[in-house]
């Protein structure tokens, strides 16, 4: 916007009140003021808008072109506040989330459904990627990330809990294959995670880290667990994962006296001040149902 619109305002005020006098009345403010702005305004065009007398003023030829315009312009100033305004009072508009696919593939769904039951005129676009994506360079307004900390400082975040894993395969795989121990899976056929190459344990006080030799590797948690449904291997999934599994595609959790070292989820954004009334609300429903 023009930097000069207030200027252009000002100018439309004096000409409607007939004289400095009267619309610096009107507005409150000095004389002095208002004569001051109108002439910085003149100076900025490089032209004279108003004749002016010691009582009166009138427009000069193109302060009648101008004056055109500034009325055009202020209607649209006014309009946009307008939409603003309707903006900030309904709960409305498009929510720009970027988000991993395991937790696309597990939790966001259902998070979605719920909020547009009682939101039905927010709309949602979900970039689904398992790299932290810059929010503000991609126009982002919110994304789920997980792991132990974030990069970014400059980022609010609010952790939402954690994502618990389980080490599992199929029944006819273990049958072939039995896994009796944390180290029978340094010969195991596994399928990793690009971002979870090692796989951290714990029981009581003692950890130990494994990092397989992979058969498969896949940046996708349902094709991982497909693959283990399929008799293909071993593998860490999230704990809600492995629970969708059911029948001949069950799966079953390993060695479970060691537990997988579970992953942080949080809820990320760029900034707390004047967000929008659909993404305070998402915002809200997400860590009420989380927390």
């Amino acid at each position: 916007m023009n930097a000069h619109a207030d200027k252009m305002a000002l100018f439309a005020e004096v000409v409607d009140a007939g004289s400095f006098t009267s619309a610096a009345r009107k507005l409150g403010m000095p004389k002095s003021s208002v004569s001051e702005r109108i002439s910085q305004l003149e100076n900025h065009l490089e032209l004279r808008l108003l004749n002016r007398s010691t009582r009166k003023i009138s427009l000069t030829w193109a302060g009648e072109q101008y004056l055109e315009q500034c009325r055009e312009v202020l209607i649209l100033l006014r309009q946009s506040e307008q939409k603003i305004q309707e903006i900030k009072d309904r709960v409305q508009g498009e929510i720009r989330i970027t988000a991993a696919g395991r937790f696309v593939e597990i939790i966001l769904p259902k998070l979605l459904a719920d909020f547009q039951r009682d939101h039905p005129e927010v709309s949602f676009d979900v970039i689904v990627n398992d790299a932290a994506l810059d929010l503000v360079a991609n126009r982002f307004d919110i994304a789920f990330r997980t792991g132990e900390k974030l990069r970014d400082s400059n980022l609010i975040s609010y952790q939402l809990g954690e994502n618990r894993k389980l080490l599992v395969a199929s029944k006819q795989y273990l049958a072939r294959n039995p896994i009796r121990s944390l180290n029978d899976l340094t010969t195991a056929q596994t399928i990793v995670h690009p971002g979870y190459r090692e796989w951290h344990f714990s029981s009581n006080r003692t950890k130990k880290t494994i990092r397989p030799t992979y058969a498969i590797q896949a940046n996708s948690m349902i094709l991982a667990r497909n693959i283990c449904a399929q008799n293909g291997g071993v593998s860490v999934l999230a704990e809600e994962l492995v629970r969708h599994s059911t029948g001949e595609d069950r799966l079953v959790h390993i060695l479970p006296e060691w537990e997988v070292t579970p992953n942080k989820l949080f809820i990320v954004y760029p900034s707390r001040k004047f967000n929008s009334p659909a993404f305070k609300a998402f915002i809200d429903f997400v860590i009420r149902e989380h927390s």
